[in-house]
């Protein structure tokens, strides 16, 4: 039941956005509580390996799909961009000519808002603009949505994997269906061209390397935040390794983010502008629920994401979690940095929906005592497979 509750509450985010803030600051609000619910139950409830359920739910994945695809090439005809991807391009063809593009005119949007030009920089990280430089170059917005179905289904492929560190092949199956099945994935990705699974990649990369290899994980939380700020600099926290391997993940994390300390060398004040200060100045906008009451309201929302952001830091330095509740901290906190911001933008909603597909599928399915006793035998076996 819960499950269904959150995805037609995603539908909601979805119908409701420019002028209707409220209504989808409401439904993020039913999201973030089912999240925690999801965690508990992910952590507390063990699934079910139903070898009945898979073939069907093959079937269903493959479907989708073929519609996600069927979407893909509708709109590869005439793509129609919002202004984050072509931004983007505009960004890598700078690059590519070796022109800075932090210190050029190219967010006019950001222009018109603040009335200041050294705020119409590039917004993203440099690993954003590099991306989506190859196919950009050569097939303009067209090469935005190509490289977009890489990055959706090596997103699939880490949504599957995840889920399979908890439970089994049918919850990884399940996980997969319920990311297929929500029509904002499908309309951001392929019909907008959002940009931002390009950052949510190696986020799901580097809790799926935790347990295992922590200098991995520090190495994807720091490439994420080269590729986009955030959501990556809320999964420093949350991928935090226990006491003792903590000092490979640090080096990783400082490897990752390499491409962004050379861009603050070269031209630090742009980069601040651009990236910190732009953020802090960018007034609610019609999305948000922010845009309806003062202005001190949104102040109090940053406080107290910021107040909750440092608190999460040091429960995990002195209480390292679990994986699942390291799913269900990540997708929270991104959810909450969503209801907290001056933008809910429907690009922002596929940072947290991964995670919320995974924890969804796992609350779905319970596991049989003979199922639970054979897991125990084997722990080491199922996860060899993720």
């Amino acid at each position: 039941m819960l499950p269904a509750v959150i995805w037609a509450s995603i539908l909601v985010v979805q119908l409701f956005n420019w002028g209707q803030g409220s209504a989808k600051a409401m439904a993020l609000l039913v999201v973030l509580l089912g999240t925690g619910a999801l965690t508990v139950k992910a952590r507390t409830g063990s699934s079910v390996s139903a070898e009945s359920w898979n073939r069907p739910l093959i079937v269903a994945c493959g479907v989708l799909l073929a519609v996600h695809l069927g979407f893909l090439a509708r709109h590869i005809v005439h793509p129609k961009l919002f202004d984050g991807p072509v931004m983007t391009l505009v960004a890598g063809r700078a690059l590519f000519e070796g022109l800075n593009p932090y210190e050029l005119p190219i967010d006019h949007k950001a222009l018109e808002i603040t009335g200041n030009p050294a705020l119409a920089g590039y917004k993203y990280g440099p690993l954003m603009a590099l991306g989506y430089l190859p196919l950009g170059i050569l097939l303009d917005q067209r090469g935005v949505l190509l490289t977009n179905l890489v990055l959706q289904l090596a997103t699939l492929s880490l949504i599957y994997r995840l889920t399979l560190r908890l439970g089994t092949r049918t919850n990884a199956l399940l996980a997969v269906l319920f990311y297929l099945s929500l029509p904002i994935v499908m309309r951001q990705v392929f019909g907008k061209g959002a940009t931002d699974l390009l950052a949510v990649l190696p986020m799901l990369a580097a809790l799926l390397a935790l347990e295992e290899r922590p200098g991995l994980a520090g190495f994807w939380v720091g490439l994420s935040i080269s590729v986009k700020p955030l959501p990556g600099a809320l999964l420093v926290p949350c991928a935090l390794p226990p006491a003792g391997r903590r000092a490979s993940y640090v080096i990783g994390l400082i490897v990752g983010l390499v491409p962004t300390l050379v861009v603050m060398a070269i031209s630090p004040v742009a980069l601040y502008d651009n990236i910190i200060l732009f953020n802090a100045v960018w007034p609610a906008d019609q999305s948000s629920w922010l845009a309806s009451v003062p202005s001190e309201m949104g102040t109090a929302m940053k406080t107290i994401l910021v107040a909750t952001y440092l608190m999460l830091c040091a429960a995990v330095w002195r209480y390292p979690p679990g994986l699942a509740m390291r799913y269900g901290l990540m997708g929270a906190m991104t959810i909450f940095l969503v209801l907290s911001g001056p933008a809910a933008h429907h690009n922002y909603q596929l940072w947290w929906v991964p995670l919320v597909s995974v924890l969804a599928a796992l609350a779905m399915t319970r596991q049989t005592t003979a199922d639970a006793a054979q897991g125990a035998v084997a722990p080491t076996s199922r996860s060899s497979h993720a």
